[in-house]
């Protein structure tokens, strides 16, 4: 629920908005393509968990202590920089939303400020947090897909050829990257509880993952029209301006942008969370404490000075967030989990070497 809660935001800041460009009315099937990555992502994280109990250990195992750390430095760093780039993009979203007389930063700190208070509690709090923001937001974007698929012209998403396979596989790229920092996750596997049938629960929210992505992109598209999305910022909100039953209510695009926090509490609250997991592997149990109060004084610091304004942080967002997530979320994970696979099989070998070599006589 954390990862589903927390990556709402991104998904709709994205979708349709940055795959439109390439696959056009297409579009909406990368949720759909975005699947096999994603399920190789999760493999790979689920794996390396269940021997070490969560990424920053894993890395450590696999590289040896020293550059393990080196490794868990460099996902730290990462973390830091999109804790700047979220935080600033939310209080610009907030500023677009119809509060354009205020400041930023006001914004910004009151968020940070909720989201220090809960990162410096117990991961289970923040679980329990999650669940109720995941609730809400389940309803919220439920209401506004309804509405938007049965006010939507299908002739704006169908029909679909096999000829506009190779855009859309191009454009899968967009949810694949922009979501892979998901992989944060990872570092909050050792708090998680071992039950029967993790890997099919986790399947079945994947599947669930990839549903939204795919019916968010078709109901925006099929609302707005593909050329349309590609020139505003966020259009799902646009979307939501729409949204309303005559005599009842109507134009709740405020109150979804409003809620639309919960979603970036998450993200925020993930990121914390995940770098105090990081800087307990890497500087010692004790430094966990410290690590969310610096986190979020350099989070509040960064988002103001790193972007001036809101063309720059959407500029990095677009161009260099994707590319960084991928990076982190792929090669790492798989160039650890065959240096785990083998050194298992070189300990393997040695310890029957030792055993034959004793049944013989030899050992």
């Amino acid at each position: 629920m954390i990862l589903f809660t927390a990556l709402l935001s991104p998904a709709v800041r994205a979708l349709p908005g940055w795959t439109v460009g390439t696959a056009g009315e297409s579009a909406w099937l990368t949720g759909i393509l975005a699947f096999p990555p994603f399920l190789l992502l999760g493999w790979m994280v689920f794996s390396l968990c269940r021997r070490s109990g969560g990424l920053a250990q894993a890395y450590q195992d696999a590289f040896g202590p020293l550059a393990g750390k080196v490794v868990i430095v460099i996902y730290l760093s990462w973390a830091l920089f999109l804790l700047c780039a979220e935080g600033r993009l939310y209080a610009e979203r907030m500023l677009s939303a119809g509060y354009r007389s205020a400041a930023p930063w006001v914004f910004l700190l009151v968020l940070l400020g909720v989201v220090l208070w809960m990162g410096r509690r117990k991961l289970g709090a923040f679980a329990r947090a999650a669940e109720i923001c995941y609730l809400v937001l389940a309803l919220t974007l439920g209401l506004v897909l309804l509405f938007s698929i049965l006010d939507m012209s299908p002739e704006h998403v169908l029909p679909v050829w096999i000829t506009d396979v190779p855009a859309v596989t191009a454009a899968t790229l967009v949810p694949v990257g922009v979501l892979s920092c998901g992989v944060f996750g990872g570092f909050l596997g050792g708090n998680v509880t071992r039950r029967s049938g993790d890997a099919e629960r986790g399947l079945l929210w994947l599947l669930a993952g990839c549903g939204v992505l795919t019916l968010l992109q078709f109901g925006v598209l099929g609302q707005l029209g593909p050329a349309l999305c590609g020139r505003m910022d966020i259009p799902f909100f646009e979307v939501a301006r729409g949204v309303g039953v005559d005599g009842a209510f109507q134009r709740v695009e405020s109150v979804v942008v409003a809620l639309w926090v919960l979603s970036d509490f998450a993200m925020l609250g993930l990121l914390v969370f995940a770098i105090r997991k990081g800087a307990g592997a890497v500087l010692g149990p004790r430094w966990e404490h410290w690590a969310a109060p610096v986190a979020v004084i350099v989070a509040f610091l960064g988002g103001l000075t790193l972007f001036p304004d809101d063309f720059s942080v959407e500029k990095v967002s677009s161009a260099w967030v994707p590319w960084g997530n991928l990076i982190l979320a792929f090669p790492v994970p798989a160039l650890a989990l065959i240096v785990t696979n083998v050194k298992g099989r070189k300990k393997m070998d040695t310890s029957c070497g030792e055993k034959r070599g004793k049944d013989t006589g030899y050992g």
